[in-house]
């Protein structure tokens, strides 16, 4: 029985730090440790890099937006990577080469996989400032001065932008991904402000072109949260600036549960190749990446620790009965949610914890693909 208290007490502690304690210790950290950055307008040469794979739907929209940008065309070249593109594609990217001398196409016949394709783009980018952006994503005018004025600061070694979700009338069913993702942007923000920003947004980053390390292509790696915590791994600032801001598109909630069943089974094989960072001398990184991410990861495997040992101890005291009493609601609740919401009726406490249990049952998924070595480094085009 006291295994069974110490699984118990554990697991609900593990999982109250991540939500709670840590989001809170970040917070009053800045009250104390905020980070004092001097931006100026300073225009660095840069280099967008984009890889892409069958987005033809998206990708003239996106790349017409970032030429939109208030950064003077000159110091901005665009350079992007078609990973053996099957649809119109290619024919969408040479003609908007055609069109702007600052764009570069790159066509590889061989699908690779986006580490592949962004270590190539890597080598004939010219910039002083290398910036990130997904084939969905458009930014907002002054979203890349935003960010490359922080560069003024020779302590910052990268810079995230903020990414703004909005929902499609047609996939309103996803609308508790918008909810989760501005809880999530709030956090980026407090660890941005200390320097430590645990895993920039992949649509909208930016870092000092000598602090980029080649992707590992021996295994699947997230290739934003690798970058990212490379830059913090060499003693350098990672920022998130809510000045520079871009936007996507929720998807619909079978694709999101597939993206995190793909997400999570590749950030358990990219732990290996950051694992440097996990040690205690890297101070708050390593606590950041501890909190913010590694038990997050393993939440699922934490609520189902904390559900069987709540039912083994049920009689043990009232508490334990009327917790368990909880728990097995929130879970009705959510399949409550889950009917609902197949019904097209949105209750937003039900769909709440629908959703909360979808992404966990999602990342278990990611999980057990990872522990049999199921992931792969090839992505799908997300349904537009």
């Amino acid at each position: 029985m006291l295994i069974i208290y110490l699984v118990f007490l554990l697991s609900i502690f593990l999982l109250m730090h991540s939500f709670i304690f840590y989001p809170i210790s970040i917070w009053v950290l800045n009250k104390f440790f905020k980070k004092k950055i001097r931006a100026k307008k300073t225009y660095y040469k840069i280099s967008i890099l984009v890889s892409v794979f069958n987005e033809e739907k998206v990708i003239e929209k996106t790349i017409r937006q970032l030429l939109k940008s208030n950064y003077p065309s000159d110091k901005m070249e665009i350079i992007i990577g078609s990973d053996n593109s099957q649809d119109s594609t290619n024919n969408i990217l040479a003609d908007l080469s055609k069109e702007y001398s600052n764009i570069k196409v790159h066509n590889f016949n061989i699908r690779r996989g986006k580490a592949k394709v962004l270590n190539d783009l890597f080598e004939y980018a010219k910039g002083e400032i290398l910036i990130f952006c997904d084939a969905n994503t458009l930014y907002f005018p002054d979203a890349i001065e935003k960010m490359v004025q922080l560069y003024a600061d020779n302590q910052v070694g990268g810079v995230s932008g903020k990414l703004i979700l909005t929902e499609p009338d047609k996939i309103k069913s996803a609308s508790q991904e918008k909810t989760y993702w501005d809880a999530e942007t709030w956090l980026k923000e407090q660890e941005g402000k200390l320097g430590i920003l645990i895993g920039a947004n992949g649509g909208i980053y930016s870092i000092r072109r000598e602090y980029f390390e080649k992707i590992p292509t021996d295994r699947p790696v997230m290739d934003d949260f690798f970058i990212s915590l490379k830059v913090l791994e060499k003693g350098k600032s990672f920022l998130f600036t809510p000045d520079a801001v871009a936007q996507e598109n929720t998807v619909n909630l079978r694709a999101e549960f597939n993206r995190k069943i793909r997400n999570n089974s590749i950030m358990m094989s990219t732990i290996k190749v950051i694992k440097n960072l996990l040690k205690p001398s890297f101070g708050l990184v390593a606590y950041g990446l501890w909190s913010h991410k590694i038990i997050r990861w393993f939440t699922p495997v934490l609520l189902f620790l904390l559900l069987i040992s709540n039912f083994a101890l049920a009689k043990e005291s009232l508490f334990f009965e009327y917790f368990l009493i909880i728990q097995l609601l929130f879970y009705a609740s959510s399949v409550a949610g889950f009917l609902l919401y197949k019904l097209k009726i949105h209750v937003t406490p039900f769909l709440m914890s629908f959703y909360f249990v979808m992404t966990n049952l999602a990342m278990f998924i990611g999980l057990l693909k990872f522990l049999f070595k199921k992931q792969t480094a090839f992505w799908q085009s997300t349904p537009r």
